[in-house]
C-alpha cells in the first residue's frame, strides 16, 4: 500500500506529545512491513523533504496547527500527483486533512482518534472561584483597565469541525475502547466505521534494561502539570502518603506552566505553595528531553498517573516498559493498558484518598510492586508490538480503501 500520514505533530520539530510519538512509530512499523510510507508534518524552522529511516518526511514551515491545516493541502496535492497514495491517515484534532479530502474527494481517509479539542478543553477547564474573580478585578483596577470576564466552557457539537472531518472518514480508528465509546455517544459516529486499534509501541532498549528490583523510595509524576492529568488530586494525596511513609520523595517531570486554581500562579507554583510544609520531599524537574526519561524512570519505584480521563497515554507505557509500579486512573485507556488492574493498581479519578492508599500499598510491599512491574513490562511486549498491531492496522486501511472505492468520490 501507499500510505500517507498527515500530522502537524512529528519529531523532532513538532514533538509536542503522543500524536508525534504515534506517527513516528506507526510510520516505521508500516515501512518495515513493506509499504510505501510518507509523512506530511509541520515544522517551526524548515521547509524540507528528506528520508528518515526509509520514511520520506515532508516538513512544512508553519507557526501553528491552524496554519498547517490551511496550507498542507497544496503540498500534499503536488506529491499525490506523483505517488497516488491509496490511503491517508490524519488525527481528528485540528481537522488537518479537511482541505486535502476536499481537493481529492476520491482518496480513502482514516481518522485516528487521539483526543478531540473539546475533551481537552472540558477536562482542563477550571471554574473560577470568587477569590479568582476578586483578584482579577482588583488587578485590573490597579492597571486602570476594565476587568476581562472569565470565559465559560461551552460546546456546540454540530459546529465542531473535528467531528465533521471524522464523519467524512472511511475508517475511524480508536486507540482505546474508552475514546470510541465516548465519541459514539457525543459525536453520533457510525458504529460500522469504528474499530478499536491500539497504538504500536516500541520500547527503547534503555527502558527494557532498567532493573525491576529497585528501591529508591521515589514516586514520580510524568506529564504536564495540569488539572486533567490529575495533578491537583495527587497534590492532595501527598500529605496522606507522607504521614505513613515520611521518607518518600515525589518527583514531578513535565511543564508546570498550565494555569492553576489560584489566579496569577502557574500549576507548579501552586503545587509548591500548597505543599510548602513538605517542600523537602518534592522535586520539580520541569520539561525534560524524551531521551532522558529512561534515566529518570531508573531512579523511581512508583509512577502515578491519576488523570481525570486520558485516551492512550504513552507515559504509562514507558513506565510499564521500565517495570515500574504503576498507579493509574481507571477512567479512559489506562485501565486497558494495565489490563484492568493485573499490571498495575487502578484508582478512580479525582480521589486523593484512593491515590494515597494505592501508593502506600506499593511502598509497603516492594514484592507486589516488582511483580506488577514485571507483568507491566511483559504486557507492553506482548500487546503493543509491531507484528500484532501492524497486521491489524493493515486490515483497517484495506477496509477504508474498499469503502471509498465502493462509494466513489465524496
Amino acid at each position: 500500500m501507499k500510505i500517507a500520514f498527515v500530522s502537524y505533530e512529528y519529531p523532532p520539530d513538532t514533538a509536542f506529545g503522543g500524536i508525534a510519538t504515534y506517527v513516528y512509530q506507526a510510520a516505521r512499523m508500516l515501512r518495515s512491513r513493506g509499504h510505501h510510507v510518507e509523512v506530511f508534518c509541520g515544522s517551526d524552522k524548515r521547509n524540507v523533504s528528506h528520508l528518515d529511516e526509509a520514511v520520506l518526511v515532508h516538513r512544512v514551515r508553519v507557526t501553528s496547527r491552524e496554519e498547517f491545516t490551511s496550507t498542507i493541502a497544496s503540498a500534499f496535492a503536488e506529491r499525490y500527483s506523483q505517488v497516488k497514495f491509496d490511503v491517508i491517515e490524519s488525527p481528528e484534532i485540528g481537522a488537518e486533512a479537511k482541505e486535502i479530502i476536499d481537493s481529492l474527494p476520491g482518496i480513502a481517509l482514516v481518522v485516528r482518534l487521539h483526543t478531540p479539542s473539546f475533551i481537552c478543553r472540558e477536562l482542563g477547564y477550571i471554574k473560577p472561584s470568587v477569590d479568582m474573580k476578586i483578584r482579577r478585578f482588583l488587578g485590573a483596577l490597579r492597571r486602570f483597565k476594565r476587568p476581562e470576564p472569565f470565559s465559560e466552557y461551552t460546546y456546540e457539537v454540530d459546529n465542531d469541525y473535528e467531528r465533521l472531518l471524522t464523519l467524512e472518514a472511511d475508517e475511524i480508528s480508536a486507540p482505546s475502547i474508552s475514546i470510541g465509546n465516548k465519541l459514539l455517544k457525543v459525536w453520533d459516529l457510525p458504529i460500522e466505521k469504528l474499530c478499536n486499534l491500539a497504538n504500536p509501541y516500541i520500547p527503547s532498549r534503555q527502558l527494557l534494561k532498567i532493573p525491576i528490583e529497585t528501591q529508591t523510595d521515589t514516586v514520580s509524576f510524568i506529564g504536564r502539570l495540569e488539572r486533567r492529568k490529575g495533578i491537583i488530586d495527587l497534590m492532595n494525596a501527598i500529605p496522606l502518603i507522607l504521614n505513613h511513609h515520611p521518607h518518600t520523595k515525589f518527583r514531578f517531570i513535565g511543564s508546570g506552566s498550565a494555569p492553576s486554581p489560584e489566579f496569577g500562579l502557574d500549576m507548579q507554583a501552586y503545587v509548591a505553595k500548597k505543599l510548602k510544609k513538605f517542600q523537602s520531599s518534592l522535586e520539580f524537574m520541569g520539561r525534560v528531553e524524551l531521551e532522558s526519561i529512561p534515566n529518570w524512570l531508573s531512579k523511581t519505584d512508583i509512577c502515578v498517573f491519576p488523570s481525570i480521563w486520558e485516551n492512550f497515554p504513552y507515559t504509562c507505557l514507558e513506565a510499564m516498559a521500565a517495570g515500574r509500579g504503576v498507579v493509574g486512573s481507571s477512567a479512559g485507556g489506562m485501565a486497558e493498558m494495565l489490563d484492568n488492574g493485573k499490571a498495575g493498581l487502578l484508582i478512580p479519578p479525582q480521589d486523593p484518598m484512593a491515590i494515597a492508599i494505592a501508593v502506600c500499598k506499593l511502598l509497603k510491599d516492594p514484592t507486589l510492586r516488582m511483580k506488577l512491574g514485571q507483568e507491566a513490562r511483559n504486557r507492553v511486549l506482548s500487546e503493543y508490538n509491531v507484528e500484532r498491531i501492524g497486521s491489524l492496522q493493515e486490515a483497517s486501511y484495506e477496509r477504508a480503501i474498499k469503502r471509498r472505492k465502493e462509494l466513489g468520490d465524496r
